[in-house]
């Protein structure tokens, strides 16, 4: 299996993809600090990526957009975008759901999400943790292909991504 490809550094190993950044990612993820896995020596791992204008999600590998995607939600943007947003964000899951593999991940665990206090919308209209709980659920009874990832800071999140674009890379490659 085709995991990293070697640099000319023993201590240091580059993922065999690229990842693309939507352009109008915030807030993006480094991919820094992350390490190959035990068969690799635990090295240092190097992530190309590279800014690109995605149509769907936050971030794909290069070459493979129309077959993988991920949003990425710091706590404050779900409770804004799954509230006032909320038409626009049903429209991009449904694009997302025509993915080979999509997930959405946000960067807060459950306990974080139920206390946040969010203050009310431009709207007027508050929009809850329990708003935020029973959205969720019905997002993934009605589109069980998407996948949620709940991470309770922003680097496991981010890992979490690199690992599952890894893993959706190798099972490409492999077949």
């Amino acid at each position: 299996m085709i995991a990293m490809s070697a640099t000319n550094n023993l201590n240091l190993l580059v993922a065999p993809f690229t990842v693309a950044i939507d352009t109008r990612e915030q807030a993006a993820w480094n991919f820094h600090g992350l390490r190959a896995d035990a068969k690799n020596h635990y090295v240092d791992l190097v992530v190309p990526t590279r800014v690109a204008t995605l149509q769907t999600g936050d971030y794909s590998i290069i070459g493979m957009e129309d077959l993988v995607t991920i949003e990425r939600k710091s706590l404050e943007d779900a409770y804004n975008t799954f509230g006032d947003g909320r038409d626009r964000w049903e429209r991009e899951l449904k694009r997302m759901a025509n993915f080979q593999f999509a997930a959405v991940i946000v960067e807060a665990d459950w306990s974080s999400i139920l206390a946040h206090a969010q203050p009310p919308s431009v709207s007027g209209r508050q929009f809850t943790a329990k708003h935020f709980y029973r959205s969720v659920i019905a997002w993934q009874v009605r589109l069980p292909m998407i996948q949620w990832w709940f991470c309770r800071t922003r680097t496991f999140a981010e890992r979490s991504a690199f690992r599952l674009l890894q893993r959706f890379w190798l099972d490409n490659v492999e077949r």
